[in-house]
């Protein structure tokens, strides 16, 4: 009995999107604006239209006169492969496609100084998927397996950007953005087993976080031919709340001995396992608040031809919170203790490169090229390592117990703790872009592919499965133009 609660309990938290945040294994989320787009995001030292203002608000001081650019169509499909799941050839996926417009800006001249506003939208994904399981291998007392699950995640900036030039070379720039990130999950399973008994579990979650995200930037153009930007940005977080909840229920509960419902805020997390009470670690309605540092050079050899080169360093992050958990029953207090670390907001930290083209074809049309990474920021993990852990949960390795006459304290060891961050993979991805303009507007298409493999471990109790990423997007980017 108590092997067949444990894969029931192991099967939902792997099949369940418990990390609530739209992908939080990578620091680069989207693309924005026509030349940005397709030079891969190698713009800190170009950033001299509306997009600039996310890039480099620095450039903004070079931007034309009365801009704007809008990307009127965003379209997107990400797929995620988990292989070998629950058995072999019994892998699992997740996928999300989207059509939506993600960048708004306009520029205006000031007194020698440029004003942009400026509406951009990273994320704005939704996960649907219903799925029938027949007989998982790695799991033979289970029959049926039946999960329906929405997540929904969007992140939007919207703000302000001054830049004014120092003088011939220098010039400076300030970007603030009002933050609203919010998601939403809903998930249930149902579980029938060999032995004709069945197990069911909802689970809702919904968090919204505000905050600020400040930019600043400077630019340095010592000549025609060559230019150089750097831009600093930390998100900071202002609000946040969530609400969590989670019912279960099988064929054996005869009364509510049987049933466990718990739900819980930003502020605490409690509810009922049968006939004890339960108090768990609080749920966090924040998320990380990270620097990102990015600098670039851009090359112009010829009117028609440029190259530009970025590195963006983002900053890891740890937070701490009461992670213990304690149960009352009748008979006796059960309290778990472990390490104070909140898991599901650590980050590691991460450097990607970007390097892009323009060129040229006639006075009217350019094309645009580029090639970026996007490295994890979780745990990097093997297979060995993952191996290793797995059998160490598997054995019930030794964890300290303290029994006070009717007081169990449960010391949980670090190494132990199921991590929700529990996927490793640097992606890999190319852009490329055509344009046509005028003095007066210019519309471009863009495609942006990304590709990674990577690893999992979805199970806690088994070694890692293969992860492979996919992602392509295509944007369609209008602007206009008042010189």
């Amino acid at each position: 009995m108590k092997k067949t609660v444990l894969a029931r309990t192991l099967i939902f938290l792997f099949l369940a999107p418990f990390a609530v945040f739209a992908d939080p294994y990578r620091n680069i989320n989207g693309f924005f604006g026509e030349r940005a787009t397709g030079m891969g995001g190698a713009y800190a030292a170009i950033s001299d239209d509306p997009a600039g203002a996310f890039y480099n608000p620095a450039g903004l001081a070079y931007a034309y006169d009365n801009s704007i650019s809008l990307s009127a169509s965003n379209y997107s499909i990400t797929k995620k492969n988990y292989e070998d799941v629950i058995g072999p050839g019994q892998g699992y996926a997740r996928n999300s496609q989207n059509y939506i417009p993600n960048f708004f800006g306009i520029v205006r001249e000031v007194d020698k100084a440029r004003i942009a506003f400026t509406i951009v939208n990273p994320v704005n994904d939704t996960f649907n998927r219903n799925d029938l399981i027949q007989a998982p291998l790695y799991y033979p007392e289970i029959s049926t397996l039946r999960n329906y699950n929405r997540e929904a995640y969007n992140i939007i900036h919207v703000g302000l950007s001054y830049a004014k030039p120092i003088n011939s070379k220098f010039s400076w720039g300030a970007s603030l953005y009002y933050t609203s990130d919010t998601s939403s999950i809903t998930f249930t399973q149902l579980t029938q087993n060999r032995n004709k008994s069945y197990f069911s579990n909802t689970f809702n979650d919904n968090r919204k976080t505000t905050g600020l995200l400040p930019i600043i930037g400077l630019m340095y153009t010592p000549s025609e031919t060559w230019s150089f930007g750097l831009s600093l940005r930390r998100n900071l977080v202002t609000g946040g709340n969530r609400l969590i909840n989670t019912f279960d229920q099988g064929s054996s509960a005869i009364n509510s001995d049987g049933i466990t419902f718990v739900e819980g805020t930003h502020e605490n997390l409690t509810g009922i396992r049968g006939s004890s009470l339960y108090k768990g670690p609080t749920p966090t309605g924040r998320v990380p608040e990270l620097y990102e540092l990015r600098g670039g050079v851009a090359y112009f050899p010829t009117k028609r031809l440029l190259a530009a080169f970025d590195t963006i360093y983002t900053s890891g992050y740890s937070r701490s919170q009461d992670n213990s958990e304690v149960t009352f029953s009748p008979t006796r207090t059960l309290i778990g203790l472990t390490d104070s670390e909140n898991l599901e907001l650590k980050r590691y930290a991460t450097t990607n490169f970007a390097i892009g083209l323009e060129y040229y074809l006639t006075d009217f049309l350019s094309m645009r090229c580029g090639f970026f990474t996007n490295n994890a920021n979780s745990k990097p993990m093997s297979w060995e390592n993952a191996a290793v852990s797995a059998a160490l949960k598997n054995q019930g390795a030794p964890e300290p117990v303290f029994n006070q006459g009717g007081t169990v304290v449960n010391v949980t060891l670090p190494g132990l703790r199921n991590d929700p961050r529990n996927e490793y993979v640097n992606t890999r991805g190319f852009s490329l872009g055509f344009s046509f303009s005028t003095a007066k507007a210019s519309i471009g298409f863009n495609i942006v592919k990304e590709l990674g493999v990577g690893v999992s471990q979805i199970d806690p109790t088994r070694p890692s499965q293969s992860l492979t990423y996919d992602s392509t997007a295509l944007y369609v980017v209008v602007s206009s133009r008042n010189n």
